[in-house]
């Protein structure tokens, strides 16, 4: 049966720090990275806020400019054919700024006949363009930049990790190769007169 002990001595940061004499310096110098990988991952979760909160912000910002810049106006059908896929080409006119007319080519998901009314998107100056993005976007925005940068910062810090463990295994494989060796060599002794 095993039983929880609160003994800062077993803590990582006393493989460090400690003076047990059995940690070789790779056992030290492991605790150190993870010690560093644990605090670089707890470091970039707030960063990973701050960036998230500058992506809505950004985002934010330009939604809103588009649907400051973007209007919908009734459009008039002049011509509509079929196009490709089940979609429908129309010649559409609709008013700009002032008494102008301007008139475009759209394609429709719905079938629409010549002389029919539709709704479209124009800017300011009066061109026809897509509908503004829906400020929730923004949202949505943010937390996959947040997802997207801890994934990034986890997936680096565990490559580090993997890597310089990789190392420190070899290291201590070797010098136990070495150990063994003079081991045999030397019938033991690793003292000589």
């Amino acid at each position: 049966m095993e039983t929880f002990t609160w003994d800062p001595r077993r803590w990582l940061i006393a493989r460090v720090f400690g003076r047990n004499p059995l940690l070789r310096p790779a056992d030290r110098i492991e605790a150190l990275v993870v010690l560093v990988a644990l605090v670089a991952a707890l470091v970039a979760v707030p960063v990973a806020g701050v960036v998230g909160a500058a992506t809505y912000g950004a985002r934010d910002r330009s939604y809103a400019q588009q649907a400051r810049e973007r209007h919908p106006v009734r459009a008039q059908v002049t011509d509509a054919h079929p196009g490709e896929l089940g979609a429908t080409v129309a010649q559409i006119r609709w008013p700009a700024a002032g008494a102008e007319q301007r008139s475009g080519t759209l394609r429709l998901a719905d079938p629409v006949k010549s002389g029919e009314s539709i709704d479209i998107w124009a800017d300011v100056a009066g061109n026809l363009t897509a509908p503004p993005t829906p400020a929730w976007h923004a949202v949505g925005a943010a937390a996959g930049t947040v997802v997207l940068t801890l994934l990034c910062a986890s997936a680096v810090l565990g490559l580090l990790l993997a890597a310089v463990v990789y190392e420190l295994d070899r290291v201590r494989e070797a010098r136990w190769e070495r150990e063994l060796r003079t081991l045999v060599q030397d019938g033991g002794r690793t003292n000589r007169p």
